[in-house]
């Protein structure tokens, strides 16, 4: 009986030794994490105050007021991230910061976005945007030949780290008016 007292005894000490040494490791593990995440979030924080630098030396909404000017987007409905990444295609990590309109009208197709993109992506921004320019000319708005040609007529224009496309409203201006106004918004 002595011996199975002891046993039971040496045991809860022994399950008190790894309850003691797995709350020192899950505390060290939890130390370790704490540290890398406030190391993250000094980096996000660094992060974001560049891009926030960086987005301030673009006026987007400037660029987007000036061509809408010219080319007004009837009931308008704003660009979002959810617009930007899975109606445009657009790669999120690409881009520092945008801006624009869309219609929401099923009749018009006018469209007028702004971004500014991360060096060294804005051929690949373009690209993304010819893609969405040929699949809205192809098949989205097969049954409207005004839709469909205002599309293919799409402006696709990068300067710098800036990168816009418009689409000419269906009542809109033709493009050279259009292409006045993009090239005094990015000058």
């Amino acid at each position: 009986m002595k011996k199975l007292i002891s046993a039971l005894a040496a045991a809860a000490l022994f399950a008190t030794l790894l309850a003691g040494c797995g709350s020192g490791a899950s505390s060290s593990a939890s130390a370790s994490s704490e540290a890398a995440s406030s190391t993250a979030s000094e980096a996000a924080s660094t992060d974001a105050s560049s891009t926030e630098e960086a987005t301030a030396s673009v006026d987007l909404g400037a660029i987007v007021t000036a061509i809408e000017a010219v080319n007004e987007v009837p009931n308008a409905r704003a660009i979002d991230d959810f617009s930007m990444e899975n109606e445009m295609n657009l790669t999120p990590d690409n881009i520092v910061a945008f801006q624009g309109d869309v219609t929401n009208d099923q009749a018009d197709c006018a469209l007028v976005f702004a971004a500014q993109v991360k060096d060294g992506t804005a051929d690949a921004v373009k690209a993304e945007l010819e893609a969405y320019k040929e699949s809205m000319s192809s098949t989205l708005y097969a049954d409207f030949a005004d839709k469909v040609a205002k599309a293919q007529d799409a402006r696709i224009v990068v300067k710098g780290n800036v990168v816009v496309m418009v689409i000419a409203g269906v009542n809109g201006p033709d493009y050279s008016a259009i292409d006045t106004a993009i090239d005094g918004a990015l000058a």
